[in-house]
């Protein structure tokens, strides 16, 4: 579906159907006064009485088929002192998917409905609710039917709508919210990148095939990248990162992708690390069968740092924008003749030796290498890893919050603050020095995994042992809202939800976090 734009200089374009999301007991007339110039007949029409503004209360309302807009959907919100910011997300995405499933072609959204949201201290800026509304709009039409053949005999899929046009009261519309326009399509293609790359089975994404994804999007956007393959790998010493990928047929990768502007070749990067097991069966320590399908969206942390550059080469203006490098530790977790084992022990490429108690602790083993990496050779300004780590972060906060885990108060604040501003639910979460011994080895530097109580925290510190003090680093572990099996106003199809990339954009954007 297209984003379009129409100023109120020509004359007014033909829409299917208006979008007007609405709050609860404040009168028609006060929200959409605007209407009388755009669709008179519906402030007469005795279906408004009908329409309370509950939340997701819906009302197709119904006008002159010669008029420029003949239809005008109206979608509840709720009262507005317990209205937010998701509601109105939730609201245009429903809207959109009700719009394609009447199989409606162009649909309209005035941009002056969106000013109450202001008015009501529900937003600081306009633009920012027109961002939101087009990511929404664009995610609530997501489908995942990539790999069917076509329709079955009684599923005769309608279209999706072929445009989406915002319209302004104003003459000229503003700079500042065009771009804010072709910034919300780009998230959102950033987030159905990462969604289509979770969703990908197995057997079409093997390590070197997630790789190329980071060269055909650093070819596509005009990025630089470049790939280590197996054999690169154990010659550097990545010895963790190695062990891992070495049980498949379809050896390990580590790939870098870089947005680097002009002028800003000599500054430190923002790094961003994201685990990218293709396929986690737990090695020789071997998952239950039970659902083991759903680790093919193991490696939604390198699909979010995908996504995320995805979306920042869609900015048009991405030059303003901070260098930033992302690393994707690829492998496939599989049992075989060449498996690491349980009892193995690994030189890392930082030199620290871990013993490795249970293979199924894979990710941690293929981000240390990726950690000590980025610190070595790309002198970050600030390291942040994303990861689906830890079942134990999915048991202490359940499937839809991700563990932040930093002793960087300033980091720690910006991650948070994003992930306000994006919808993401994070909770910051302890590095407790105490538990720290639990990773003590008789024999290596350290083991790969500690106990099962603060299973999480003992990731998160393991991962620790391998940032150096100066280092400003948070480690993400996504693992509840890497893949999701319910559905959403914005995930109509549960999967893999590409959760990070709109908290990257927003860290970047709108947060104030600088690196330097």
């Amino acid at each position: 579906m297209d984003i379009e734009e129409q100023n109120a200089s020509g004359k007014a374009r033909a829409v299917d159907c208006a979008i007007l999301p609405l709050f609860e007991k404040i009168p028609f007339k006060d929200q959409a006064s605007f209407l009388s110039g755009h669709a008179p007949w519906v402030l007469t029409n005795p279906a408004l009485r009908d329409f309370s503004g509950k939340k997701d209360e819906q009302a197709l309302i119904h006008g002159n088929g010669d008029e420029p807009w003949p239809r005008l959907l109206l979608w509840g919100l709720g009262k507005e002192d317990k209205c937010a910011l998701a509601d109105l997300r939730n609201a245009v995405a429903g809207a959109v998917k009700f719009c394609r499933d009447r199989s409606f072609s162009t649909l309209g959204l005035p941009v002056e409905g969106l000013d109450m949201f202001v008015r009501k201290g529900l937003a600081t800026d306009r633009d920012i609710l027109l961002r939101e509304a087009v990511v929404a709009a664009l995610l609530g039409l997501c489908r995942n039917d990539f790999y069917r053949s076509g329709p079955s005999e009684d599923e005769e899929l309608p279209a999706d709508p072929e445009r989406l046009i915002f319209i302004f009261a104003e003459k000229e519309v503003p700079e500042k919210s065009s771009l804010a326009l072709r910034l919300g399509a780009g998230e959102a293609k950033g987030v159905l990148t990462a969604r289509r790359l979770g969703n990908t089975p197995a057997n079409l994404l093997p390590p070197a095939a997630l790789a190329g994804e980071a060269r055909r999007i650093a070819e596509n956007y005009s990025f630089s990248c470049r790939i280590f393959d197996e054999e690169q790998i154990r010659d550097m010493g990545m010895g963790a990162l190695y062990a891992v990928g070495r049980g498949s047929r379809n050896g390990p990768r580590l790939a870098l992708i870089e947005h680097c502007p002009k002028g800003k070749e000599n500054t430190a990067p923002l790094v961003i690390a994201g685990k990218g097991i293709t396929f986690d069966s737990g090695g020789i320590s071997l998952k239950p069968p039970a659902n083991m399908h759903e680790m093919k969206s193991d490696m939604g942390g390198a699909a979010a740092v995908l996504g995320l550059f995805t979306a920042v080469g869609e900015a048009p203006d991405r030059e303003r924008l901070p260098r930033i490098i992302g690393i994707i530790a690829a492998a496939e977790n599989m049992p075989g003749g060449n498996a690491g084992r349980p009892g193995d022990i690994v030189t890392t490429y930082s030199g620290k030796t871990v013993e490795i108690l249970n293979t199924d602790a894979e990710g941690r083993l293929v981000l240390c290498d990726a950690l000590a990496y980025a610190q070595k050779e790309l002198n970050p300004a600030a390291l942040i890893d994303l990861a689906t780590l830890t079942g134990a972060c999915v048991i202490a906060l359940g499937d839809y919050g991700s563990g932040l885990f930093s002793a960087d108060e300033a980091l720690r604040a910006a991650v948070l603050e994003a992930a306000g501003q994006s919808g993401d639910l994070v909770w910051p979460m302890p590095l407790w020095d105490e538990y720290d011994k639990n990773l003590k080895s008789e024999l290596a530097d350290m083991v790969n995994i500690g106990p099962r109580e603060g299973g999480a925290i003992h990731a998160a510190l393991f991962l620790r042992r391998f940032i150096e003090k100066r280092t400003r680093w948070a480690h993400l572990d996504i693992a509840g809202p890497g893949c999701v099996t319910k559905s959403a106003p914005l995930l109509p199809v549960p999967g893999a939800t590409g959760v990070g990339v709109r908290l990257l954009c927003r860290l970047l954007r709108d947060t104030g976090f600088t690196l330097h």
